[in-house]
């Protein structure tokens, strides 16, 4: 098989939101006999229940006393990554700033999906009978600028490359404690912050990155144990 090589021209930068997420003990899941036939309706689990978010119908997941933010934005990519997936939001054609209320509402849901992932887990057992599932999801949120990598004589779009990427990978995977991370570049206001119970602190051990402002839950924060704390926070 020939591999049709990316076009030598490639996008301009764009501002974008990236959302990386990882299935915690998904190799373990995979080792299981006869595993492959039933990968795709799990992840077709998984997929949707994240997709829910984006929606404006209250997903199945959600605690009946949550509040819920529909977005009603579709991403603009999305991958399957191994044990994972990315997704990308790209800032309009006239590179207008991606909305604040967008921002906070997909921290939000995102996090609210983290903490209610058992649900999810009971609604993909109803269709895999395997003793093993991922246990937990883990969310890493990056802003910054991405560039599309074409293909073809149409010049499609069909994977992206940027920093922001990369952090969001890096921060997903950094404190399991957590789980969920996002960065501080993704512009949200301080206030907003404060009333959401999120709060600003610097991840220091980044692999490749080195110190990273970010935000994470407050009450999530205070559970990690003080020596790991130490290690990876200041």
């Amino acid at each position: 098989m020939i591999i049709e090589p990316f076009n030598t021209k490639g996008a301009l930068g764009t501002e974008a939101i990236v959302v990386s997420f990882d299935l915690e003990g998904f190799s373990r899941f995979f080792m299981q006999q006869d595993v492959h036939l039933y990968v795709p309706d799990y992840l077709n689990t998984i997929f949707n229940s994240i997709h829910s978010i984006f929606q404006s119908q209250r997903p199945y997941w959600l605690p009946e006393n949550a509040k819920w933010l529909g977005l009603e934005r579709e991403p603009d990519f999305v991958k399957f990554t191994g044990d994972g997936g990315l997704y990308i939001w790209i800032a309009s054609k006239d590179n207008e700033p991606i909305p604040q209320g967008f921002k906070v509402g997909l921290i939000t849901n995102l996090w609210i999906l983290k903490t209610c992932f058992d649900e999810v887990t009971k609604r993909a057992q109803k269709l895999v009978p395997l003793a093993e599932l991922p246990a937990r999801i883990r969310f890493g949120v990056a802003r910054g600028t991405v560039y599309g990598l074409k293909r073809g004589p149409t010049n499609e779009t069909v994977d992206y490359v940027g920093f922001c990427i990369n952090l969001a990978v890096r921060l997903q995977n950094y404190c399991r404690e957590v789980g969920f991370i996002a960065s501080a570049r993704i512009g949200i206001d301080e206030s907003i912050a404060t009333k959401a119970s999120w709060i600003k602190t610097t991840a220091t051990q980044l692999k490749g990155i080195g110190r990273e402002i970010v935000f994470v839950d407050k009450d999530e924060y205070e559970t990690i144990p003080s020596d790991t704390k130490r290690a990876l926070f200041i």
